[in-house]
């Protein structure tokens, strides 16, 4: 498994911005990292407001969806920062607490078990970071090598 712990923090976090700036779907949310530890497996990313994100007109929350997403993204660079590369989702589980204010979002993602074969993280969303969860969400990603290597 390619390790990305004895990476500087800038390193690690400018690596985790140009890969949210990847995916084309990305650019439909525009998710942007605030925040990256490799060594704890800590992420932070903002989702800014806008109001094509409204789970319907005349609404100012955000659509589940678009909390669903963000929460695997954060849970998949929480892991990602940890071993080097991309971890496919496996299963993502959410738990919507309140609705999600008309406001930026900040997901919190912690890894919790790093292991040879899946790893999984938890995820916290607000409207700002320590505030009180509007979601809350697990996710099991796969950190087999496809290359080969364990």
């Amino acid at each position: 498994m390619e390790s990305a712990m004895n990476a500087p923090a800038d390193t690690v976090l400018e690596r985790l911005r140009h890969e949210l700036a990847h995916p084309p779907f990305h650019a439909l949310l525009n998710p942007e990292a605030v925040s990256a530890d490799a060594e704890t497996g800590v992420v932070v990313i903002r989702l800014p407001y806008s109001p094509a994100l409204r789970r319907a007109a005349g609404s100012d929350n955000i659509h589940g969806g678009v909390i669903a997403a963000l929460i695997d993204m954060a849970a998949h660079a929480a892991i990602a920062v940890r071993i080097g590369r991309m971890a496919p989702t496996v299963d993502l589980r959410i738990d919507y607490l309140k609705p999600a204010p008309g406001a930026d979002l900040y997901a919190t993602a912690k890894v919790l078990r790093l292991g040879r074969a899946i790893a999984r993280a938890d995820v916290e969303v607000a409207h700002a970071p320590g505030a009180a969860p509007c979601a809350v969400g697990r996710g099991t990603f796969s950190t087999l090598d496809p290359r080969g290597g364990a």
